[in-house]
């Protein structure tokens, strides 16, 4: 297939679906980035798009540099961490969780109740929801407080009860072997990596935050993604009845499994670094960030809930669902994760063998499974020319609901470059001066 390009007429369609999208579901505001090689060089266009206001009222409308919830896509940065971590040397997939826990935790192991063969939990597991948690640990409103009927347990979700859950919990069966999506999972893995880059006391929030910045956000100029903290720039969150709700605020222990916020700009450079636009010199943690995309395990066996299990063959990224071309009509292999959280919700699908990706946010939770960029990712392939040669076919897939089908290697050269009109150097440049501003408007209190 040839590249897709951005043109005029494809900007204004995406334009008017963004649109239609955010009056048809009664959103408050949205906004859209847009990832396609550019013609002319080596570097990405990257296209913004919005629609709507950050509150019902305002008459300031949303922009590129309007701030949303990520929910679960934070899940994907924890993994950029984790490929980072894997690529400098300092931990590796296969290691086991129990490595990493404090003094006195035991991290259960399943037991075969044939042979007495122990399988452990990997962080491996952890980062393809194969660790044999449930989704939320059997401790979670314990961050509550007394009394523990609070309506969002996470602010105050310690490390020391992360790592408790575990005199509560037995493994649900063999860590690898089924398939659960499980927040529990990418908190701890979240929590263990920020540990490993700046150990902090347990009765300390991890550092997170500082983890991510020096790893590749930093590098990335990636400054409007942080920890949720009050900001002028950020959505107001809406519940799905369209009622103010609260604020995620996930900046304890839990913060690796939903933690962040962004805006179109950051995220339109995040997906464009996971397509390969980065140059050669760029960091360690930038240039591992594509890796997340190759598959690291095969799932046979997907679980809706501990008791609703079922056979699939579909592989996982790290973080990263794949799907083969045939999965939602895209038309090309393809990658997707999305997130939710009380008053926000997003969605990011990449096209890694066209270098194309499209990331959505809006200030609403979900009713349904209202996802634009699926749409906007098949329009995109769809625009394109007809191919002159056959592509090299996928290995073939299982169909499994939803979303469950296999992704060829998505692998390719982390090459080329981030930034228009930036040579490596400057861009490296760039991510120092715009540090050290980071560092001085946190110290300011604001994010």
């Amino acid at each position: 297939m040839t590249a897709v390009e951005m043109t005029p007429a494809l900007q204004a369609q995406i334009q008017q679906m963004v649109e239609s999208f955010q009056t048809t579901h009664n959103l408050p505001g949205m906004s859209v980035a847009v990832v396609t090689p550019n013609p002319t060089g080596p570097n990405p266009v990257i296209t913004t798009f919005a629609a709507g206001h950050p509150a019902w009222g305002s008459p300031t409308p949303v922009d590129a540099s309007t701030q949303f919830e990520l929910g679960s896509e934070s899940k994907i940065f924890t993994a950029d961490l984790l490929s980072y971590l894997v690529a400098s040397g300092q931990v590796a997939l296969d290691d086991e969780v129990q490595h990493y826990a404090p003094a006195g935790i035991t991290v259960p192991e399943w037991t075969d109740p044939t042979s007495g063969k122990t399988t452990p939990i990997t962080l491996r597991d952890l980062a393809t929801h194969q660790a044999g948690l449930p989704d939320l640990p059997p401790n979670f409103l314990d961050g509550c407080g007394l009394p523990m009927n609070c309506a969002n347990p996470r602010p105050g979700y310690t490390q020391t009860m992360l790592w408790n859950a575990f005199d509560h919990q037995q493994l649900l069966w063999r860590p690898g072997t089924r398939w659960l999506y499980s927040d529990w999972g990418f908190g701890l893995l979240g929590t263990i990596l920020a540990n490993v880059v700046d150990p902090v006391p347990a009765s300390q929030p991890p550092a997170y935050q500082s983890a991510l910045d020096g790893a590749f956000l930093n590098a990335l100029g990636l400054f409007s993604t942080t920890l949720e903290a009050p900001s002028p720039r950020l959505a107001v969150p809406y519940s799905t009845s369209g009622s103010l709700t609260f604020s995620w605020d996930n900046t304890n222990a839990f913060s690796g499994a939903g933690g962040l916020i962004s805006d179109a700009a950051d995220m339109g450079a995040w997906v464009a670094a996971h397509l390969g636009y980065i140059p050669s010199t760029a960091p360690t943690g930038v240039q591992s960030m594509a890796t997340t995309l190759h598959p690291v395990s095969t799932i046979t066996t997907m679980c809706s809930t501990p008791t609703d299990c079922g056979n699939a063959h579909f592989q996982m990224g790290l973080g990263w669902r794949l799907f083969a071309a045939t999965s939602s009509g895209v038309g090309v292999p393809w990658a997707f994760k999305n997130g939710d959280t009380a008053g926000s919700s997003t969605d990011t699908a990449l096209a890694p063998s066209l270098r194309t990706g499209v990331t959505t946010m809006f200030n609403r939770q979900r009713v349904d499974n209202e996802e634009l960029a699926i749409p906007i990712l098949a329009l995109l392939v769809a625009d394109q020319p007809a191919p002159t040669a056959t592509p090299t076919a996928s290995p073939g897939a299982g169909t499994d609901p939803p979303r469950t089908t296999a992704l060829a290697d998505s692998g390719y050269p982390a090459s080329d470059l981030l930034v228009p009109g930036l040579g490596a150097a400057a861009l490296l440049a760039v991510g120092v001066v715009l540090a050290a501003k980071r560092r001085k408007h946190s110290a300011n209190g604001a994010r």
